[in-house]
């Protein structure tokens, strides 16, 4: 029983100072406050910070892209260039010995 009573003194502390309130409030303050009604807008974040962000990290992405691009055409090419050195340099080396015997 003493639970229902605090219940019933809480609810009627309530009433007061509800009424308390309507009393001190013109009309048109009470008519402008709805609580409840609609849903809240969606504010437009401020995304600067991530676009700048974004923007560094597309441009880091295309120069290593492009690194990429270029050792993999310098390491598909390698064996020729290695194979064409090796070549070259005997032809400069044996064709004065073989000039110089004959």
């Amino acid at each position: 029983m003493p639970e229902e009573e605090k219940i019933e003194e809480t609810v009627e502390t309530e009433e007061v100072v509800a009424e308390e309130v309507s009393e001190e409030a013109p009309e048109e303050a009470r008519e402008a406050i709805t609580y409840g009604v609609g849903t809240p807008m969606v504010i437009e974040p401020y995304m600067e910070p991530f676009e700048t962000a974004v923007e560094s990290v597309r441009r880091r992405a295309q120069l290593i892209a492009r690194n990429q691009k270029l050792d993999s055409g310098f390491t598909a090419g390698a064996p020729l260039g290695v194979a064409a050195g090796i070549l070259f340099t005997l032809i400069l080396v044996l064709a004065p010995l073989l000039w110089m015997k004959g």
